[in-house]
């Protein structure tokens, strides 16, 4: 599939209309992008701010516009939105404030949004449909896979890998050198310090493991 990026580079679609989906419109449009089209499977059920919102994709695949403009998937569970993103066949955008600070040496994957006042150090690696939110401190050589959510206020120390799908709270602290396996999460204001396994939840500090669970999105 071929898409002019050229005529579409200040055109974007979103898909999804809750709050989320409310900030990222927000940091698009005050970088001019002309959001031409908000998608929802359940359009009937938004956010009240979310007006003339399409049919999504989920209820009637075969003529939904996978083409046009690209596209940034609003939803902010992980889980949703990594299965929104293999059932879309479409170019994926990414949306980043003006007032984000990404070094330059910082890698970002398509689908990633980055809000206001967040910091990306040198030689760190983001992946799709990542959200780094308001505020959020990501230090150098850090590895975030897809799907991820670094919340307000949480902070990342240098040489932190955190795996696909795992939420990290608001205000939360990962110490250097700390692995957080995938699909775990940490909850807000949780200090880590040694390497969480894949779908563990972690609280408190120093953080400790209060549930896993059987993975589900192998």
């Amino acid at each position: 599939m071929t898409l002019n990026t050229t005529m579409n580079s200040k055109k974007m679609r979103i898909y999804g209309a809750g709050g989320h989906s409310q900030v990222i419109r927000e940091v698009l449009e005050a970088q001019d992008y002309s959001i031409v089209t908000t998608f929802d499977d359940k359009p009937l059920d938004t956010h009240y701010a979310s007006k003339n919102v399409s049919e999504g994709a989920r209820n009637d695949m075969a003529n939904f516009e996978h083409d046009g403009p690209p596209l940034i998937i609003a939803i902010g569970n992980n889980t949703e939105r990594a299965e929104v993103s293999k059932f879309l066949k479409c170019n994926f955008g990414k949306a980043i404030h003006s007032s984000a600070i990404i070094a330059p040496t910082a890698s970002i994957g398509d689908g990633t949004v980055v809000f206001a006042g967040a910091i990306i150090q040198p030689n760190t690696s983001i992946g799709k449909h990542v959200i780094i939110n308001t505020g959020a401190s990501v230090d150098h050589d850090n590895t975030i896979g897809n799907y991820v959510h670094i919340s307000p206020k949480a902070a990342l120390c240098g040489h932190v890998t955190v795996g696909e799908g795992s939420h990290v709270g608001v205000g939360a602290v990962i110490i250097p050198k700390v692995t957080i396996g995938k699909w775990c999460v940490i909850g807000a204001g949780s200090v880590i310090l040694k390497d969480v396994p894949d779908y563990a939840t972690v609280v408190g500090n120093p953080g400790r493991i209060i549930k896993t669970i059987t993975g589900t999105h192998e």
